[in-house]
């Protein structure tokens, strides 16, 4: 099969750290455009990938470009609309990270496009893809843990010490739309449901206007619970893990070693892996996305982080931004409800 001919929107930090070692190690690829503010980037991807590559300044120029299958969208979150546009009005595939617009009515916009197009369109979800977060799910949904009544996604790191060149684009936006899809969808993973409602509490330490710790109590459907905890300021070793207790027992699993733990009523815990493939670039779970979002471009399936999965996070995270501005519970936009092309 011919590999997916890839067509790099950003080629900043992130996707140098996290898609570039994936997509030169994989058959299923070819990158043949990248777009490049500078003559710089330019250069570097063509070191990368070969003397033939495309540059571009324009997206929409690389978005025309008929040699493009795919476009992979790894852009600074107020970019992440146009390329998204760009892209689907150019019948391309479409592989992007959360959030798929800078506020509500972009991702409305944005996943209405997305859900009238007869492209596959993923939402880069790492997490949902990582081996282990398919063992919990699978625990939640299978009735092994009996119903599921709670869920808790933990993040634990230092990240938000002294700040960074991402601090003004993070306050911009706000902690939940900037950085809470990728964690807030481990709970979606396991109930398979927007919120219903959100409540938000949490300070600001060290990073000017953006909440860098607390937590969101989020109430599903059937009277289930989730709760995200974050701290960006945690001075102790990083920690993604979750946790979720049903009638009949639990399971504990930490997201980035793929180390986990369960017990049934009555027993005792046992212990096993479903690690991540090694090494890991960028986060955990990142090769088994890209591969995944190849995959389905070759055979025409549909992902596993859709543009359904990615409308019920966007509407947690939005639910949660809200309740962090209002000081209040706060119910999810329209619950629910499909996005359609609007």
């Amino acid at each position: 099969m011919e590999p997916v001919r890839i067509g790099l929107m950003g080629l900043g930090a992130w996707a140098r750290q996290a898609y570039l070692p994936v997509l030169k190690d994989c058959a299923k690829a070819q990158v043949v455009a990248v777009s490049a503010r500078t003559e710089e980037t330019l250069g570097f991807a063509r070191q990368q990938f070969g003397d033939g590559i495309a540059g571009y300044g324009d997206l929409r120029e690389l978005a025309n470009d008929p040699t493009v299958e795919a476009v992979m969208i790894a852009l600074p979150n107020r970019l992440h609309a146009a390329a998204a546009r760009a892209a689907l009005a150019a019948g391309k595939h479409v592989f992007i990270e959360p959030p798929v617009g800078f506020d509500e009515r972009e991702i409305r916009e944005v996943l209405g496009l997305a859900a009238a197009a007869d492209v596959v369109f993923q939402t880069d979800l790492e997490l949902r893809y990582t081996p282990v977060m398919g063992v919990v799910a699978e625990e939640a949904t299978s009735g092994v843990l009996g119903e599921s009544l709670m869920a808790t996604m933990r993040l634990w790191c230092g990240w938000g010490y002294g700040g960074g060149d991402w601090q003004q684009a993070a306050e911009d936006q706000g902690f939940f739309l900037w950085l809470g899809c990728w964690y807030l969808d481990v709970l979606d993973r396991v109930f398979g449901a927007a919120p219903l409602r959100a409540s938000v509490t949490g300070g600001r330490a060290m990073n000017g206007s953006l909440m860098d710790h607390g937590w969101a109590t989020l109430e599903y459907p059937d009277d289930c619970l989730g709760q995200f905890e974050f701290s960006l300021v945690a001075p102790e070793e990083q920690e993604v893990s979750v946790r979720v207790t049903g009638t009949e027992g639990e399971i504990e699993a930490d997201l980035w070693s793929g180390r986990y733990r369960r017990r049934r009523r009555g027993g005792d815990w046992a212990r096993d892996a479903a690690p991540p493939s090694q090494p890991i670039h960028g986060f955990s779970g990142m090769r088994e996305s890209i591969l995944s979002f190849l995959d389905c471009v070759q055979s025409g399936s549909r992902p596993v982080a859709d543009v359904e999965v990615s409308r019920r996070v966007h509407e947690a995270a939005l639910a949660c931004m809200g309740s962090e501005q209002r000081g209040e519970t706060v119910a999810c936009p329209f619950p629910g409800a499909p996005i359609v092309a609007g």
